[in-house]
């Protein structure tokens, strides 16, 4: 009886402890993913995909109009794979690789399906935070107009330092 409840005691802690996948940190582009793969895998357009909720961490659910009638499909986005798996179509079932660019916070997946005319990249982003908008907005100027910004603060700052002449 001991031993059973220490063999009970020892699964728990090793269900507890278990670590979940890792989730992605950009809901916004696991979202946009999910829309476009499964509008690939189902030789739809995106725009047919309703993104429904989230069902888990990094497991989403949609829903399209399939063979007569609504049908629902879980998309999971994990570090390096995305995995589509129809609820009512088991036969939809998809491990498709991409690749995330940490740098531009954009997933890119090369998928296509040999009957439908799309064949295209699928680039899927993040939205920006306010600070990168702001990043990308400064480097996006003209070189001479980022030159003069520095000089001008260069002197201005050079202005606030300067010592203050005799007193009259």
């Amino acid at each position: 009886m001991r031993s059973i409840a220490s063999l009970i005691l020892g699964l728990a802690a090793l269900v507890l402890l278990a670590q979940p996948a890792p989730a992605s940190d950009y809901m916004d582009m696991d979202i946009c993913l999910g829309r476009q793969i499964v509008a690939r895998v189902l030789c739809k357009r995106p725009e047919n995909v309703d993104y429904v909720a989230r069902v888990r961490d990094n497991v989403y659910l949609f829903t399209v109009f399939y063979a007569n009638r609504k049908a629902r499909f879980f998309v999971g986005v994990y570090k390096d794979m995305i995995r589509v798996q129809g609820k009512d179509y088991q036969t939809a079932t998809r491990s498709i690789p991409y690749h995330f660019d940490s740098v531009s916070k954009c997933a890119v997946v090369d998928y296509s399906v040999p009957d439908c005319p799309s064949s295209e990249r699928i680039v899927c982003c993040s939205e920006k935070t306010v600070d990168e908008k702001m990043d990308e907005k400064f480097w996006d100027r003209p070189i001479p107009e980022l030159l003069e910004e520095d000089l001008r603060n260069a002197l201005e700052a050079g202005n606030a330092t300067a010592p203050a002449g005799p007193k009259q």
